[in-house]
């Protein structure tokens, strides 16, 4: 008698939801407790806050984009100990048990991710693994800065591991983009020459990892704000080589563009900050909601309805709510209606994924009822 095959489950339709879930509630109990609205959630303010969007956000977006099918016990299995992480840390924080849960799922899930991109041929591609390793590995670090007396601040930590976060979305930000550009002018009758731009991919590629390491000491930061400002400048000519403008009726790829302006930005006032010592934390938010915010709202979207057509208007409130949501939240560092201003960007922020997570919802029911 034949064994059944194993259920599998895509990682996009478990992690990607959560994400959206985590993006809406941890930002919201965040500002309801620096209001003084919420009693319990005094970890989310501060470097907690940082802790949870990195480590609880960010990673179950990597992990829904990366991770690819799984069986659905072990799929499950994931989930639950990644919210049980989030759970404990807002529950528990500072705990050695809580600490544990997310260096378990990091080292757990990179464990699967890894190897499917070191079998690349093109060391380009093959140098994600290390990246997902690195990213997959702050959440230990982060667990040894707190038992150990490193000469490294959870500050310079964090902003070492957005730099490798920049990395990783501008190559899977120009996966996508290179080959969209190319198929929508050619419609068009014309033929891009400049598509993945190898040359410019591989210092994108170089020198991020090289920001990283020097911010991790501040008499190397003004080291890495060179860096950085050579990281921009490469990006922005990749970007404009693409030609972008001609492609300004496709709301997808508008976004997803946007997305890559927004890397630039942050790069920009992230080696302003390090260069006069003048820090915000705006300057990181402008990676963090415009950046990953806007790349990881249209590659969601994008992955529900990848071979129909799907109405402009589905792409535009995520891309509007999340500009709100970095000017608003620029704003709150330098005007005297701080608080007003935070509110705003946390619910532009929120409404943004709700609408994700509305989208998200609707396709699948219809999806299923044409099964």
């Amino acid at each position: 008698m034949m064994k059944a095959k194993p259920q599998l489950i895509k990682s996009q339709d478990v992690f990607f939801p959560a994400a959206c879930l985590a993006a809406i509630v941890l930002s919201v109990l965040s500002q309801t407790t620096r209001m003084g609205w919420t009693p319990w959630g005094h970890a989310l303010i501060g470097l907690g806050h940082a802790h949870e969007m990195f480590f609880g956000f960010v990673l179950a977006l990597i992990c829904g984009y990366t991770l690819g099918k799984q069986t659905a016990v072990k799929m499950r299995l994931m989930l639950l100990l990644w919210l049980t992480a989030r759970v404990a840390f807002v529950m528990a924080p500072g705990t050695l048990i809580t600490a544990l849960l997310t260096v378990l799922f990091a080292l757990w899930v990179v464990r699967h991710i890894a190897p499917r991109y070191l079998v690349a041929k093109k060391w380009r591609n093959k140098v994600i693994a290390p990246l997902l390793v690195a990213l997959f590995c702050f959440p230990l670090g982060w667990l040894l800065l707190s038992m150990t007396h490193w000469p490294i601040s959870p500050q310079n930590l964090m902003q070492s591991l957005l730099v490798l976060l920049i990395m990783l979305m501008a190559f899977i930000a120009g996966r996508m983009l290179a080959p969209a550009f190319a198929g929508e002018l050619q419609q068009q009758n014309y033929i891009l020459l400049a598509r993945v731009q190898p040359r410019i991919e591989a210092l994108i590629l170089i020198l991020p990892p090289l920001a990283s390491l020097l911010l991790l000491h501040p008499q190397t930061h003004r080291i890495a704000a060179v860096v950085l400002l050579l990281l921009a400048g490469l990006l922005l000519l990749r970007l404009l080589r693409w030609q972008f403008w001609l492609c300004w009726y496709r709301s997808d790829l508008m976004g997803l563009s946007l997305g890559y302006l927004w890397l630039i930005c942050g790069c920009i006032l992230l080696a302003y900050a390090l260069s006069t010592g003048h820090y915000q934390p705006a300057f990181m938010h402008v990676i963090t909601m415009g950046a990953i915010g806007t790349l990881s709202s249209m590659v969601i979207l994008k992955y529900l309805m990848p071979k129909r057509h799907v109405p402009a208007i589905i792409f535009y409130p995520p891309v509007l709510l999340l500009i709100a949501a970095v000017l608003s939240r620029v704003a709150a560092d330098y005007s005297s209606q701080r608080n007003a201003y935070l509110i705003a960007a946390v619910s532009a922020w929120s409404l943004a994924y709700l609408w994700v997570l509305i989208q998200w919802v609707v396709t699948k029911r219809r999806l299923n009822r044409s099964v």
